[in-house]
């Protein structure tokens, strides 16, 4: 997500020093020859899929590569607070964490006044809304999270934390 850090490092052994390569490495990420560290903190211009990224390793003798993965940028979680309302936007996931492709049958929104604990929950039926109004907040600092759900009523996890002030 824009302005969270990313940080992904593959786990290696083999004789000899290892050495890393990436092919289709994002712009806005660094990437570590001797660790296969790949990380970086995307900005709001780097918003969109960055696709094919392939990470190897060798030992000088065996190249291992992991499978070609994607990597996507997204603005999910943002919250703009006013006079009794907060306005959740957000972009739909697209595949699950393996990769397989994602079909959407809603979205749960959860909230609350302390950060990680939602005590409502606002259920979205309609999978291709990708905003949502919160109404009658009283004043204070609200805390929010999205959690998509599949056709069979499967929820996925949370989305990254998102806190908005309301007047």
């Amino acid at each position: 997500m824009v302005g969270q850090t990313y940080d992904f490092q593959p786990h290696a052994s083999g004789t000899g020093n290892l050495s890393f390569t990436i092919s289709n490495k994002p712009q806005w990420a660094t990437f570590d020859s001797s660790t296969g560290q790949l990380s970086g903190t995307p900005a709001a211009s780097d918003v969109g899929t960055n696709s094919n990224i392939e990470i190897a390793v060798t030992d000088g003798s065996a190249v291992v590569s992991l499978a070609p993965f994607s990597i996507t940028v997204t603005t999910s979680g943002i919250a703009q607070g006013g006079s009794g309302t907060v306005t959740l936007t957000w972009l739909p996931p697209t595949q699950y964490s393996d990769g397989s492709p994602l079909a959407i049958g809603g979205y749960n929104i959860y909230y609350g006044t302390a950060s990680q604990s939602y005590s409502q929950s606002i259920k979205v039926s309609n999978p291709g809304l990708t905003s949502y109004v919160v109404q009658n907040l009283p004043a204070g600092t609200y805390y929010f999270a999205i959690a998509a759900v599949d056709p069979s009523g499967v929820q996925g996890s949370f989305s990254p934390e998102v806190a908005a002030a309301v007047n």
